[in-house]
């Protein structure tokens, strides 16, 4: 009787223990990809290629970046403010003004969010903790083009079609200047190796830049006009068109095909996965060039922006990183749903908190908790027993 009344007191504790140490689990956290559109930002699960969630900002969002912890995705939609999203909860924050219309945002290591304003020659610089704005010195021109990684501490900016670059450093407010050969047609972040990739018209070329001594350490030309660039885990990946480039220090050589031509393009958070932004649609091809899914999105939800969750949460497809990529034949499926659902199924929710490490821990942590209470009243019992 003992015994059993431990052990249905410990059991009632068991819930409070899980909840105590799994840590604040999202309850939200079903989507990999999220896509700024004319209908709202698009909470995207890439490996059911379904639509999780719309989230309706007005004006329609232009711009989107991820605290390095996936938790807030901030907004920018062209005006002198920007809105803060809860990932968690998918509820949308105070919006935070700024000096002037944002057009560009980057969150680089740390915890200062960046704003390109390029009617004012100037960057926003948030501290997401309090939401406090600092407006930098005035940069070498408007300053339409930025990338951040949040792996680096810096930012680069750069004006289209100019040559200078600048490289800003949000959290002491500093900026170095230096130029490259050609007009400057697009940024990103060289991920872990402390460089930003910086492709060019006349000549057309993707260049390296070395973020601490502002030296280009290597540069390659291109067939073509660039029109965007992204960073993956083992090559830097340019757009000519609807081609796709993979550059190495020496060479570019032909990677894929998109079957429009290219928007914008994002890197999976680990680096292992392209997400290729086109009219009407979003392709996904693995680090070899091949296509794993083709996310038809409709000319109502147009692609603009793209944004990965950062911190391993957009690691393979949606499935994580244990597994290994396993090509797929032509294109596995569109969309599931015209009309998106606003939340993921139960059964969806239920398996992503079973498989959240956290709680697994927290589950074995109260298991064994459990087991030596029982252990101890047991021998209590026993030795009371005994001494009658």
């Amino acid at each position: 009787m003992k015994i059993a009344k431990a052990i249905g007191t410990s059991g009632a504790l068991a819930p409070l223990l899980l909840a105590g140490l799994a840590g604040p689990a999202l309850a939200n956290g079903v989507g990999d990809l999220y896509v700024a559109s004319p209908a709202g930002v698009l909470e995207v699960r890439v490996s059911t290629s379904t639509i999780v969630s719309t989230t309706s900002v007005l004006p329609s969002p232009q711009s989107l970046a991820f605290t390095p912890d996936g938790r807030t995705l901030y907004v920018g939609s062209g005006g002198a403010h920007i809105t803060p999203i809860d990932i968690e909860t998918l509820t949308i924050g105070d919006a935070i003004s700024t000096p002037g219309p944002v057009t560009a945002l980057a969150f680089p290591a740390g915890e200062i969010l960046v704003g390109a304003m390029p009617l004012r020659r100037t960057l926003a610089f948030i501290t997401v903790h309090d939401n406090s704005v600092v407006e930098s010195a005035e940069l070498p021109g408007p300053g339409n083009l930025l990338a951040g990684d949040r792996r680096d501490p810096r930012v680069a900016v750069a004006d289209a079609g100019e040559t200078w670059l600048d490289v800003v450093d949000p959290a002491t407010s500093t900026a170095r200047k230096t130029t490259v050969a050609g007009g400057i047609q697009a940024l990103a972040i060289d991920r872990q190796n402390g460089g930003v990739l910086v492709a060019t018209a006349n000549p057309n070329a993707l260049l390296r830049v070395d973020l601490t001594t502002l030296t280009t350490t290597w540069t390659v030309p291109l067939s073509a006009t660039p029109t965007a660039v992204a960073a993956l885990a083992s090559t830097a990946i340019v757009s000519i068109g609807s081609d796709l480039w993979s550059v190495s220090p020496t060479k570019a050589t032909k990677w894929a095909t998109a079957r429009g031509g290219v928007v914008a393009m994002a890197a999976s958070d680990e680096g292992a996965f392209l997400h290729v932004a086109e009219s009407g649609t979003v392709e996904v091809f693995d680090a070899m060039g091949r296509l794993q899914r083709t996310l038809e999105l409709g000319t109502e939800r147009d692609p603009v922006a793209l944004a990965a969750v950062p911190a391993g949460s957009s690691l393979y497809l949606g499935n994580g990183g244990r597994q290994s990529p396993s090509p797929a034949a032509g294109t596995p499926g569109a969309l599931a749903t015209q009309k998106p659902p606003p939340t993921g199924t139960f059964v969806d929710t239920a398996k992503d908190v079973v498989n959240y490490p956290p709680f697994q821990g927290a589950a074995a942590v109260a298991v064994a908790i459990l087991i030596c209470y029982w252990l101890i009243v047991r021998w209590y019992d026993k030795r009371v027993g005994q001494s009658r």
